[in-house]
């Protein structure tokens, strides 16, 4: 996947564009907060977010995003910041390698992590999108959000479909990792379950481009199979024309 060149350079430990998207990095704690750190940076996804940020979905207030600590990843409305751990990067890559997604997928574990961390940067500037513009949502927002960003990633990052594939199968090794059974309370959980998510990426990704990924869906039962299809081409015109209701075109 090729990221955006967005022509951004990194001044110390934090990155910012004009008032509209800040970068910072905590300290480092340990040799793997170093790796996942030095990951981040060269992989473009802060550009990549300005970017998008800056032509589609530009902030009133500026958005921090805030790498390193304990919390997240998480958007807090309070302070108007998106917090990924260092942990999160290290925990993807470890996913990714465990599942031997070179050898199965022909991808490096380190891009399927990337992908990843820029899904869930989307995700989390998502919500903080929707806080900012007051944009009404029915239903779960989680939901809402996980959709604006695989449709940010179809639509204007080159490869941005794959790396939304990419991001769907953390989903599914995180769902492999779980029991097979549900506390009662996540039944109420504002997120859906991960394999549900999984599959809900994965159709936006098919709807988007059918040729293209003809054999996207094809773990769904062949009697349902067709309908599925049909079904994911036309949620993914509708959540499309949807958000772009808000969406800033430049």
């Amino acid at each position: 996947m090729t990221l955006l060149g967005l022509g951004m350079l990194l001044a110390g430990s934090v990155m910012a564009a004009d008032t509209n998207v800040s970068v910072e990095y905590l300290a480092t704690k340990g040799k793997e907060d170093k790796a996942a750190r030095q990951l981040i940076e060269k992989s473009g996804i802060n550009e990549t977010l300005t970017g998008l940020s800056d032509a589609y979905f530009p902030f009133k207030e500026t958005l921090t995003v805030r790498y390193g600590g304990e919390e997240g990843p998480l958007y807090d409305p309070e302070t108007h910041i998106v917090y990924i751990p260092y942990s999160f990067v290290t925990e993807s890559l470890h996913y990714f390698r465990e599942n031997d997604y070179e050898k199965r997928f022909g991808k490096a574990p380190k891009l399927g992590a990337i992908d990843t961390v820029l899904h869930t940067l989307l995700h989390e500037a998502g919500h903080a999108f929707v806080e900012d513009h007051n944009i009404p949502v029915l239903g779960k927002e989680e939901d809402a959000v996980d959709n604006f960003a695989t449709l940010m990633l179809i639509n204007y990052v080159e490869g941005g479909d794959d790396a939304a594939i990419s991001a769907a199968d953390m989903f599914a090794f995180e769902s492999d990792d779980r029991p097979d059974y549900y506390e009662l309370s996540e039944y109420i959980d504002e997120h859906s379950f991960d394999l549900q998510r999984y599959f809900s990426t994965l159709c936006l990704v098919y709807g988007s481009d059918p040729e293209k990924h003809k054999n996207l869906l094809d773990e769904v039962e062949k009697e349902d199979l067709a309908e599925r299809k049909e079904l994911c081409i036309a949620l993914f015109q509708q959540l499309d024309h949807n958000w772009h209701r808000y969406l800033v075109s430049k």
